[in-house]
């Protein structure tokens, strides 16, 4: 268009030709007739620059031959969708967690109280009981248990599948990451026994919970064996669904127990053997006696032995504690005192420790206070005057106040309070 190329030659003139070259050269007539104009810019920039340095010369000197302003207007490129790089899918890497397969029933020690648990593992006829639900203490040996029948089920040519909590929820979440829930699905719900360790380890993770709660429907309407493993009884798991708590009791709940320090031992001796690793009787009793928050703890530093030193013919106790060390220490931190079980007490019910070893009367501080007194009596062993001394209180008065809560310690009151604060006193 002849005038806007007399328009810019005098713009020259004024604002410079490399101004003119930079911001206007650039802009490309698209359309125009007698009055209009129509540029396209590159972008919206170059538009906010001609407006705030242009617009208004262009207005009283741009004009057409009958001297009438040509007025502009502005058009900018349409916008090329960028096609998105197609990012390949990953295949689903959902596998079940490793077996040991020295978990097995004959390696596996009980005692009198564990016998129908153990027996009933062994025996295990899929789909009789559905689900299983297996609970107990951390050490009591859920785990090996579990393993052991993921083994003999294998044996019987069924198609088993073992993951701890954890692992489920790492599934849940690649798969959701990776839009790839119906392969998860084709994973998990195609296998005759499903065996989850640790589902106590689902709290708070309310995606992981429904889509276990959807597989548990789907395999339990199809006949297929689920087993579950948890520290705690269905009924005393926390911030887990209630629907998904229910399901765990449909089927039948059973108990281990903490084994005897005969039975406990027997464990230790049975785990030094599997390293060639022979304990000498004061290894024992000084594994026994150091690490006796947890049967777990025994194991470990069973393991620790067997794997930091080759001889245990020559291994004496003072070499088996600097080969500990660090074991101990965090033994040591985790050690039950009775400043830990004031603490307990205290958080459990919402008050400040000292206000159990405070002087008042009133009902929220005495109750808290004689359940303290009777775990440093129950947990520590500690006698009457000990712990008179721990809470300022004359023996009589302690015996008194662990007599009265004891008697009562059936009662739904009590016996839950002691329960929850000792689930808070473990390691």
């Amino acid at each position: 268009m002849q005038a806007w190329d007399a328009f810019l030659r005098d713009l020259e003139k004024h604002i410079g030709k490399e101004t003119v070259d930079k911001w206007l050269k650039p802009l490309v007539v698209v359309d125009f007739d007698a009055c209009n104009l129509y540029l396209e810019a590159q972008n919206s920039f170059q538009i906010s620059w001609f407006e705030e340095h242009i617009r208004r010369r262009a207005e009283s000197s741009l004009v057409n031959n009958n001297a009438h302003p040509i007025k502009i207007h502005f058009r900018t490129p349409p916008k090329v969708k960028k096609e998105k790089a197609e990012i390949p899918t990953l295949p689903l890497q959902i596998i079940s967690d490793p077996i040991d397969l020295s978990s097995n029933f004959d390696h596996f020690v009980y005692d009198g109280r564990n016998e129908l648990t153990f027996k009933f593992f062994k025996e295990l006829q899929p789909g009789r009981y559905n689900p299983i639900f297996l609970y107990g203490p951390e050490g009591t040996g859920k785990t090996h248990l579990l393993m052991a029948s993921a083994q003999k089920l294998k044996e019987q040519n069924l198609s088993v599948f073992y993951v701890h909590a954890e692992t489920f929820t790492q599934h849940v979440v690649q798969a959701i990451r990776n839009s790839q829930m119906r392969q998860f699905r084709e994973i998990y719900r195609n296998h005759d026994v499903l065996i989850i360790d640790d589902v106590h380890c689902l709290a708070r993770k309310g995606a992981t919970q429904e889509e276990l709660f959807h597989t548990f429907n789907a395999l339990h309407t199809a006949g297929r064996q689920i087993i579950f493993s948890s520290h705690l009884s269905p009924s005393k798991i926390e911030e887990i669904e209630a629907r998904l708590i229910s399901r765990f009791e449909w089927g039948i709940v059973l108990q281990l127990h903490p084994l005897c320090q005969n039975k406990m031992t027997e464990v230790l001796k049975t785990r030094a053997k599997m390293y060639n690793f022979p304990l000498s009787e004061p290894l024992l009793d000084l594994i026994i006696e150091k690490f006796s928050s947890s049967a777990k703890a025994m194991l470990r530093a069973v393991d620790a032995l067997a794997l930091r030193h080759q001889k245990p013919t020559e291994l004496t106790v003072d070499k088996a504690e600097h080969l500990l060390s660090d074991l101990l220490d965090v033994e040591k931190q985790s050690e039950l005192t009775p400043e830990k079980i004031i603490s307990a007490t205290a958080g459990y019910f919402g008050i400040r420790s000292d206000d159990i070893l405070g002087k008042s009367q009133a009902k929220e501080c005495t109750l808290p206070r004689k359940l303290a007194m009777l775990l440093c009596r129950k947990k520590l062993g500690l006698p009457y005057l000990t712990i008179g001394r721990i809470f300022d209180r004359d023996h009589s008065t302690v015996m008194a106040s662990i007599k009265a809560v004891d008697d009562k310690s059936t009662t739904e009151e009590i016996g839950c309070a002691l329960e929850k604060i000792q689930t808070l006193l473990e390691p």
